[in-house]
């Protein structure tokens, strides 16, 4: 017997197969659903997504933005200490220099009153020569005039000077 046939022998009609299936629509319907979620669920991961690599993004330029700042302060220090090393072998060929003029300017000094002092003394022994030599010429002048006068005293009185005393 089939197992078809009714225990009284009549057959009974078959079983629906689709029961409890959904039909073609509500699985349309679903599906339509069921995309409209994925594809919202997709545009939020992409949402998510983007924030995500958009906050990643703005972290790395963060970081590449503090250290340019970093570097920059480093490269400043590096020139404000060449700067500095600049500026003191400035100031210490400035003082050598200064304490050059000053030696020269000191032995120049030193030359120059030396000179002074040298000329000074040659000045006075100048002077002092000039002063004998005009001693000496009145000296010799005087003398010349007292030959002169002696030889106009002995020419007016011819007589023989027999020496100072009582006359003969």
């Amino acid at each position: 017997m089939s197992a078809n046939l009714a225990a009284t022998g009549y057959p009974m009609p078959p079983q629906p197969l689709t029961a409890g299936m959904p039909d073609p629509e509500t699985i349309g319907k679903q599906k339509d659903a069921y995309t409209k979620m994925l594809d919202e669920q997709c545009k939020q991961g992409v949402e998510v997504l983007n924030a995500q690599t958009s906050h990643q993004k703005d972290y790395l330029a963060s970081q590449a933005e503090q250290q340019k700042k970093q570097f920059i302060m480093q490269i400043d220090m590096e020139v404000k200490q060449q700067e500095m090393a600049l500026d003191q072998q400035r100031q210490e060929q400035l003082m050598a220099l200064q304490q050059q003029a000053a030696q020269q300017k000191a032995a120049l000094e030193q030359q120059s009153m030396q000179l002074s002092m040298d000329y000074q003394q040659k000045k006075a022994e100048e002077e002092m020569q000039a002063q004998q030599y005009e001693m000496e010429k009145k000296q010799h002048e005087m003398q010349m005039q007292m030959q002169k006068e002696m030889a106009q005293f002995q020419g007016v009185n011819a007589l023989p000077f027999t020496g100072l005393g009582v006359p003969q």
